[in-house]
């Protein structure tokens, strides 16, 4: 977040700061400069080789050894992305420009010796977009630079912090052509205007501590970029498409109408005063993104998607995401863990609560389409019928707290995406719970502007209260939920509690073919040691089930045919040719030992699960019902 300081002292500071850092002539001052912020400059002017060089200034440490880092791992990703690799050409130096001793003891972490000395150091940033088929680092989390078009500055990959230092202030200038400007949901500093005849400008951000430099991206393009207001927010869309295929003013429409009927939902919860969209159009190519997704942050997101896509699937994807990340206003900027206020970017402790972080801000993208009226009951109805659908592809038995402390190691990480799927219905479960208790006067929605109340932004919770506290804010019985399925394993019994809003909830027996259902099999493992694998979607196939396939089984053949990821589709040709009654012979792998399966053709089928108003139900049910959906 932005430090706020009075304009004229932030004059002197700024002028006297980018003479150090730019290197423009001298000013004289009788003024005296704070110096204790770290002070960070990139240069996206003289860009080297695909590179942007990086300067950092420090003074008075007062250690023989200083180490510094890159981030291992940030907030809202949940693998270890290790941006340290892309550090080349590290060096540090005293302030009479003589080289110190400096010593890299891993991918993000360097030591510099007779750091009493330390005056600054230098290193370039390779960038993630255009070796995507390299790393793993998911496009919205990483970054581009593509000289005078377009720079992704997600911050941490550029900046890191000293160690025990990550709570001082950083003054952080970037020097970009005049033609390119930030779009960010930081504010500038831009106290003077360019010199006649300048290639160049220079933009001042202050933060009061590494985690909101490492909060807040900033895309860098020739401008086209739209802002609105929407109750008190300024909601900044801003539009890279590098051959003009979609421009930002043809986004607005959807996304005003989107991000409206989201603030008119959450109501009186006024977290942040700016958002930002920054929407990078990837053109898919070798050298270019091709993780489409979003990142979210505080007070904006990261979005990827392609630029070849028509513009009304441009609109839908695009609501889609907005629909989850805006929400991530109230969870977790107003309400998160210790782990997550003090985050530690390189050992880090992840929080119990991914289901309140995720999973209700999942559910709230649900939530509230159809409280404003912009999905049909019917619609909504079948959403949660397929985030049930797709819950069970996980492992339905898994802790959810214990998934999210863990969860950056299997057999939990493989488990991660149920977040989404089970965790929006964990905030169904509460929703329901709490309209059935207060007779449809209260549901999650209050329950998250009671804990947003209590906490905010700079009040974090500890992880071991939060279930107590929630339920001080709301039920009992909302803490006993939490208590049986999010803490403990016990499965939820979703017809138990759409009952209480007199819904009918059953599952059905339908045809289906031999392996189509969920994409069976998938294909799991290294890029060297890639397997088709069956997932627990195996189970609920009858044929699958009958011939006695299990989740995690790794196919090697069926009848004397042998299957790899090479011939993968010619199982689906080969099984339109069975007959019903034929045998059938599996050779799968099973915890290492390789077991033959023998059994007879039947006919597919799968459950599918259906739910549908109540005829019959009471008038507490339509009570709950109407104040659940806005009926």
């Amino acid at each position: 977040m932005l430090r706020k300081i009075n304009l004229i002292r932030i004059l002197i500071i700024y002028i006297a700061l980018l003479n150090s850092v730019i290197g423009c002539k001298t000013t004289e001052s009788t003024m005296t400069v704070d110096h204790s912020p770290i002070i960070a400059s990139l240069d996206l002017v003289n860009v080297i080789d695909d590179k942007v060089k990086v300067e950092l200034k420090v003074t008075n440490l007062t250690k023989d050894t200083v180490s510094y880092y890159l981030p291992k791992i940030v907030p809202g990703t949940y693998q270890n992305n290790n941006y340290g690799k892309y550090i080349e050409d590290f060096k540090a130096y005293d302030n009479q420009g003589n080289e110190l001793l400096t010593q890299k003891l891993g991918d993000n972490h360097w030591t510099i010796n007779n750091s009493k000395r330390l005056h600054s150091i230098t290193y370039l940033v390779n960038d993630t977009f255009d070796t995507e088929g390299t790393h793993q680092i998911f496009s919205p989390t990483g970054t581009n630079i593509l000289s005078n078009k377009n720079f992704v500055l997600n911050l941490y990959a550029f900046v890191g912090y000293f160690d025990k230092m990550k709570e001082k202030k950083y003054n952080l200038f970037i020097k970009h052509p005049l033609d390119m400007e930030a779009s960010t949901s930081l504010s500038e500093f831009l106290p003077k205007e360019p010199q006649a005849g300048a290639k160049y400008d220079t933009d001042l951000f202050i933060f009061k501590r590494y985690a909101d430099l490492a909060d807040h991206p900033i895309m860098y393009s020739i401008p086209d970029k739209v802002t609105f207001n929407i109750n008190e927010i300024e909601i900044l869309l801003s539009v890279y498409s590098p051959n003009k295929l979609h421009r930002a003013a043809q986004l607005m429409p959807q996304m005003e109408r989107v991000v409206r009927a989201q603030k008119n939902f959450l109501g009186p919860i006024n977290t942040t005063k700016k958002y930002s969209v920054l929407l990078y159009l990837s053109s898919a190519k070798n050298d270019d993104a091709k993780g489409f997704g979003a990142l979210e942050h505080n007070t904006s997101t990261v979005v990827v998607l392609p630029e070849s896509i028509p513009l009304e699937k441009l609109n839908e994807s695009l609501t889609d995401v907005v629909s989850h990340e805006f929400f991530h206003i109230v969870t977790p900027l107003s309400i998160h863990s210790e782990e997550i206020h003090d985050f530690d970017y390189n050992t880090p402790k992840m929080s119990e609560h991914l289901w309140l972080y995720e999973g209700t801000t999942e559910y709230f993208s649900l939530l509230f389409q159809i409280n404003q009226a912009l999905i049909s009951k019917e619609d909504f109805f079948e959403r949660i019928l397929e985030k049930i659908h797709n819950s069970k592809v996980f492992d339905d038995t898994m802790s959810f707290t214990e998934m999210s402390k863990n969860i950056l190691q299997d057999p939990y990480l493989e488990n991660y995406r149920n977040v989404y799927e089970k965790g929006a219905l964990i905030s169904m479960c509460i929703d329901i719970i709490m309209r059935e208790k207060s007779n449809g006067a209260y549901g999650i929605v209050d329950l998250i502007r009671g804990l947003s109340a209590r906490f905010g932004s700079e009040k974090p919770f500890k992880d071991a209260e939060l279930i107590e506290i929630i339920k001080e804010v709301s039920y009992p019985e909302v803490a006993d939920f939490l208590e049986s399925h999010v803490v403990n394993n016990t499965p939820i019994d979703y017809g138990f509690y759409l009952e209480k809003a007199g819904l009918i909830y059953n599952t059905i027996e339908i045809p289906s073919a031999y392996f189509i259902h969920e994409q069976e099999p998938f294909i799991k493992g290294s890029e060297s040691n890639k397997k088709v694998v069956f997932t627990v979607g195996a189970e609920r196939n009858n044929f699958l089930k009958n011939v006695g396939i299990k989740s995690g089984d790794f196919l090697l053949g069926i009848n004397n045919k042998e299957y790899t990821i090479k011939n993968i589709y010619d199982l689906f040709s080969d099984s339109s040719k069975w007959n019903i009654g034929d045998d059938i012979i599996f050779i799968i792998e099973r915890d290492q030992n390789i077991l033959k399966l023998t059994s007879k053709v039947i006919a597919p089928t799968v459950e599918k699960i259906v739910l549908k108003q109540n005829p019959d139900a009471t008038k507490k049910q339509i009570t709950i019902l109407k104040s659940w959906i806005n009926d």
